[in-house]
């Protein structure tokens, strides 16, 4: 508008011009012809009326310039204003303004998405609306220290870690950098800059995790051990509980731990009990089969009666109150090994993206554990079985070479030797080679067992027959001693599709080791029975029973027990019958009580049934 003015003025002063040019030129004219004293005076007063004229056009040119530099320089600003203003618009930071009394007068859109609030809603509020409540007395002495100092900012480099306070009251760590400025007329405002660091915080905490997760893992190449430490290093970083389920063998292994006890103690210990099968429907063997991991985000009383079969089992899942649920393989390459199950209860938020990121994370640093260890203890079994093999080489071996040489010697030297003593000499002989020949195979079989590659040619067979077939193998033996061998069947037994050579195997070595323990005049019961959907069978003796100490390491390879027996054995009998039944998919324990005799049990599970309706007379008819 005023440029408009100044035009106008212009324009007027140029038309005055011209119109004095007019007067001007008539005076001159007038002059010429008559060269008069007023004349003169009307020239001078003409020019000098131009003059005037033309000093005062010049001087609107002037202000002309000067404001449309004014227009250009005030263009240039509300342009740096709005560039600024963009800036501060599509910043991540929250830059928040507030004056000498802490109320806040600027709030950007980066403002707006970490506290949440809109900017009108917050204009003119206390500053300390953003702040715990913890924080804001001493935040408010801060600012009025940092306002009455000679810095005029502390910048990015100096930030101070402080907490921030959203419109829904949750807290986040932060960042903050402030700087004031006097503006004219005295006032003083301060600006901050607030940068969210939640997802920084939470990488450098998982980070943190996995490396002190990582430090206790490599702490011991205990195949065990690290199993216990995987899930105590799960729960509570990650989850409320946590199941660790390996692959051994043919069977899995469970290890468990909780953050959170209070009302779970019970159904815990139940639940890590449980030993799954490949047929389970529980998403553990899913994720082992396929590799990758699966989430339960809702973990309703539908589904866990969809996934579990087991009616006491379900209803300790249902005391557990789970939430939801992740389920991680460990895996090395394309090979899984078990998984990861973790479990959040009521009262605590679902999983998010976060944790099953860091929770797959772990599971890789499990996992090379868990094979580091794996391959350890593989190392030391080969090592530790070589020098087994060696020692019953030279010992075992030795003794019934010992006796065949010996013996032959004899023979040899004397050759008018009794009928008697001769035939005495040629049983040692025809006893060592079959004790020989026993213990030779027993390597052979704990060789393939170890390896995996215990063939089983699986037929229709009858318990009550297979039983009856290892008895009789003893019969002689036990008649010499005294020792009752006894059948305890039901009427009604199940068909079962075993390896009936393997299975008598099994009965037979367990015989021969309750026949080793139990005094002259003893007893022994061999027997089978139906346990929930599956053959049990057992061989008790009323010998002096397994020392508790020694329980745990009955079935271990060429391990003996310091009980008195009336023969020593190889050491390997048990743990070639617990391979074969484990082949078979079955399991063998050890019930006994110190003093009153030992029960071996082993299970053919249900899968290897053939039928439920076959007799015990039925059977040995067949």
């Amino acid at each position: 508008m005023p440029l408009q003015r100044i035009r106008s003025v212009t324009i007027a002063l140029c038309v005055a011009i011209g119109v004095l040019l007019i007067p001007l030129g008539l005076t001159l004219r007038d002059l010429h012809r008559d060269p008069s004293l007023s004349g003169w005076w009307r020239l001078a007063a003409l020019l000098a009326a131009m003059g005037g004229v033309g000093v005062a056009l010049q001087r609107q040119r002037a202000i002309r310039a000067a404001l449309a530099e004014r227009q250009r320089l005030e263009e240039e600003r509300h342009a740096s204003d709005a560039m600024f203003a963009g800036i501060l618009a599509i910043a991540a930071d929250a830059v928040v303004t507030i004056d000498e009394s802490h109320k806040i007068i600027h709030f950007n859109k980066g403002a707006e998405e970490i506290f949440g609030w809109r900017a009108p809603e917050i204009m003119g509020q206390p500053l300390s609306i953003l702040l715990p409540e913890r924080f804001r007395a001493r935040h408010g002495a801060f600012v009025d220290e940092f306002g009455r100092g000679a810095e005029a900012a502390r910048r990015m480099g100096h930030r101070r870690e402080v907490a921030g306070r959203r419109r829904d009251g949750s807290e986040f760590p932060a960042e903050a950098s402030i700087s004031k400025l006097d503006l004219p007329g005295g006032r003083r405002v301060f600006t901050a800059v607030v940068r969210d660091i939640t997802e920084r915080r939470r990488a450098q905490e998982n980070e943190r995790f996995l490396a002190d997760t990582s430090a206790r893992l490599s702490a011991s190449l205990g195949f065990e051990e690290t199993l216990q430490t995987i899930a105590e290093c799960a729960a509570p970083a990650l989850a409320d509980v946590c199941f660790v389920d390996v692959i051994e063998g043919a069977h899995f292994v469970r290890r468990a731990a909780v953050a959170s006890p209070n009302g779970t103690a019970a159904a815990m210990k139940i639940l890590a009990e449980q030993v799954l099968t490949w047929d389970s429907p529980f998403p553990v063997v899913d994720v082992i089969r396929r590799g990758k991991a699966e989430m339960i985000p809702d973990v309703d009383d539908s589904w866990l009666e969809a996934h579990e079969e087991d009616p006491e089992i379900l209803s300790q899942w249902r005391q557990l109150r789970v939430r939801s649920m992740l389920v991680v393989p460990l895996a090395v390459g394309e090979r899984s090994s078990g998984a990861i199950t973790l479990l959040e209860l009521e009262g605590r938020s679902r999983f998010g993206p976060d944790v099953r990121d860091l929770a797959e994370k772990f599971a890789s640093h499990a996992s090379l554990a868990l094979e580091n260890a794996r391959l350890y203890r593989e190392a030391r079994r080969a090592t530790e079985g070589r020098d087994q093999v060696l020692g019953v080489v030279s010992h075992d071996l030795r003794n019934p070479l010992s006796a065949i040489a010996m013996c032959a010697s004899a023979l040899r030297e004397d050759t008018q030797i009794a009928e008697v003593e001769r035939e005495t000499l040629i049983t040692t002989i025809i006893e060592s080679t079959e004790w020989m020949n026993r213990l030779i195979q027993d390597l052979l079989d704990v060789a393939t067992i170890e390896t995996g590659r215990l063939s089983l040619e699986r037929g229709r067979e009858s318990a009550p027959a297979l039983v009856s077939r290892a008895i009789r193998m003893f019969d002689v033996e036990a008649a010499q001693r005294r020792v009752s061998l006894v059948e305890q069947l039901p009427a009604a037994l199940p068909m079962l599709a075993v390896d009936a050579s393997r299975i008598v195997q099994v009965l037979g070595n367990l015989l021969r080791n309750a026949l080793k323990f139990t005094p002259d005049g003893g007893r022994i019961v061999v027997g089978a029975e139906l346990r929930a959907g599956a053959v049990v069978f057992f061989v008790r003796d009323n010998g002096p029973g397994v020392p508790l100490a020694d329980q745990p390491r009955v079935f271990d390879r060429y391990w003996h027990s310091r009980r008195t027996a009336n023969k020593r054995g190889t050491g390997l009998g048990l743990s070639i019958a617990k391979g074969i039944v484990e082949a078979h998919g079955g399991r063998m324990w050890l019930e006994s009580t110190p003093g009153q005799g030992a029960t071996f049990y082993f299970s053919i599970p249900g899968e290897a049934l053939v039928s439920v309706s076959s007799s015990v007379e039925g059977a040995r008819s067949a």
